[in-house]
């Protein structure tokens, strides 16, 4: 038996502050397998069903964790039909467990994966099973018997990595100054994250950034910090997360252009 140094499961679900009580008893079953688990609860207010968010909040924030950390997300729209439940071991030597549903595919490209296991074994079930809250029955038992011991493969068997759903966020280079881009998250300050990475363009401080909202065409400058233009004003900076976000210094951008996640815009350089 391989056992686990840290025995830390982060949980991320869509439930919300009026299912509290989901998150609870999630944590009850994980605390009776295994009392010694450190549970830290990473987000629970990801928008009902947006698996765009949830993908968006695990790529943020995993890498961050110790190796071997557990991560279990349970924002599950098809939850009780024949989608796979699965458990993924990356390269790198994290552990997901969730729905085969788009979110992991867009938490890192299916190479990282080292092996996905799906979950067949009901012998590590909580009994019986709720068709409707299986990250209650299925994905917290399995996570702390798995924070006992990481021999996946006794939960179930082997799935193909190639056939992981995969749920396509639109990114995509329309000229040599132009691309369509995907609103990934807002956050509380009405930030609007998009899914492209800071790193992946040459932005020049001060250039001005148009964004293209149908017929609407909103200019804003890129910025290394909030205060490099005026109170109210457009920016785009590149936020903590590695992303590019379309912001106002000190205002809600996201209210004020009428975006939400999931959207697609198109920004010109």
């Amino acid at each position: 038996m391989e056992k686990l140094n840290n025995q830390i499961i982060g949980l991320i679900t869509d439930f919300g502050a009026r299912g509290q009580h989901y998150v609870a008893s999630m944590k009850g079953i994980i605390l009776n397998i295994n009392p010694k688990a450190k549970i830290i609860d990473i987000a629970h207010n990801i928008t009902p069903f947006s698996i765009i968010e949830a993908a968006y909040i695990i790529k943020s924030t995993y890498s961050l964790f110790p190796k071997k950390t557990i991560f279990i997300f349970v924002v599950d729209p098809g939850v009780g039909s024949s989608r796979e439940i699965v458990i993924i071991r990356t390269k790198s030597g994290y552990f997901f467990i969730g729905p085969n549903n788009g979110i992991i595919t867009n938490v890192f490209d299916i190479s990282e994966i080292s092996k996905c296991i799906h979950i067949e074994n009901n012998q590590f079930f909580n009994s019986p099973v709720s068709e409707s809250f299986q990250g209650r029955d299925i994905m917290a038992p399995i996570g702390a018997y798995l924070s006992k011991d990481i021999d996946i493969d006794k939960y179930g068997s082997n799935f193909p990595i190639t056939q992981l759903i995969d749920f396509p966020i639109e990114l995509k280079r329309i000229s040599d100054n132009e691309f369509r881009c995907t609103v990934q998250y807002i956050d509380e300050f009405g930030n609007i994250i998009t899914n492209i990475k800071g790193n992946s363009f040459t932005f020049k401080e001060n250039t001005d950034i148009i964004i293209r909202l149908g017929e609407q065409e909103v200019k804003g400058k890129f910025v290394k910090f909030y205060e490099e233009v005026l109170v109210g004003s457009l920016l785009f900076i590149v936020g903590s997360s590695g992303f590019l976000e379309i912001s106002k210094n000190q205002a809600n951008a996201a209210i004020e252009l009428g975006l939400k996640v999931g959207d697609i815009i198109t920004i010109e350089l």
